[in-house]
């Protein structure tokens, strides 16, 4: 650019100077023979036009002097862990290798921006694969490695169907009445024992609820309900006796863990 600027001032200086001795020329011309001589400041512009474009075009077909010449040896990379190599940066691309901690690959690229490295990994034949640089060091100068484009993100995989997640927050309430009557002359001693047995719904998948009580199958109940009310009579009493209540959720796919809670005795 200094180049052409100079070049650009000896042209305009030369132009100027011819301009001026046309002048002269002219004037001395003029007293001997009283008829007007056209100058040449037309050929002498369009001269310093030419001049200029031609330098402008030879210093455009140069070689830029700031081009990062890329590295003669390839830089290599090690880890510290292993560490997975995948198809691109991100963990919804195809694994394609672990690499193991002694391990050694050429660099031949990077991804600053996201923190991974392009690496041909060992066995590839030349292949190449994207790891992520927490625990890569790499030895050499990557300053001359190009900065690469990730290949388009693989389509996000649908999840496959699952049973529901089992209810949480399991309760259980208890009313008792004496039912207690006379035949005869005998007692027949009995308490009506009415039972609340309640849960909260955690999840959005379910077709419905399994009950249980004592491990068999008291009810099966719909979508979206939290509880369950469960009636029998006690006659007598034993120590130690419990009645264990269990829920589960359940859809076309299964069912969830049974959650279940004990009942030992009803006020």
């Amino acid at each position: 650019m200094k180049t052409i600027r100079r070049l650009l001032a000896v042209i305009i200086i030369l132009a100027l100077g011819a301009l001026a001795c046309s002048l002269s020329f002219n004037a001395s011309d003029q007293s001997a023979t009283s008829q007007p001589q056209p100058t040449d400041l037309s050929v002498a512009l369009t001269l310093a036009v030419q001049t200029i474009q031609a330098a402008t075009q030879q210093a455009q077909s140069g070689i830029p002097t700031s081009t990062v010449a890329p590295p003669t040896t390839p830089p290599t990379l090690t880890v510290s862990s292993i560490t997975n190599c995948r198809t691109g940066p991100d963990i919804n691309y195809q694994l394609v290798m672990q690499f193991q901690p002694g391990m050694t690959a050429n660099v031949i690229g990077k991804d600053t921006l996201a923190g991974y490295w392009i690496i041909n990994y060992p066995g590839g034949g030349g292949n190449s694969c994207w790891l992520w640089g927490q625990y890569a060091t790499v030895s050499g100068d990557s300053d001359g490695l190009p900065e690469m484009v990730p290949p388009p993100a693989p389509p996000t995989p649908t999840p496959l169907p699952t049973a529901p997640n089992p209810p949480k927050g399991l309760n259980l309430s208890c009313v008792s009445v004496n039912n207690s009557h006379k035949v005869g002359n005998f007692w027949i001693l009995g308490w009506k024992w009415t039972v609340k047995f309640s849960w909260k719904d955690n999840s959005n998948n379910e077709n419905g609820f399994y009950v249980y009580k004592n491990g068999s199958l008291l009810a099966t109940l719909p979508i979206n309900t939290t509880s369950y009310t469960d009636q029998f009579t006690v006659s007598l009493l034993l120590n130690g006796t419990t009645w264990d209540y269990g829920v589960a959720s359940f859809n076309n796919y299964g069912s969830s863990v049974i959650k279940d809670i004990t009942l030992a005795h009803c006020p």
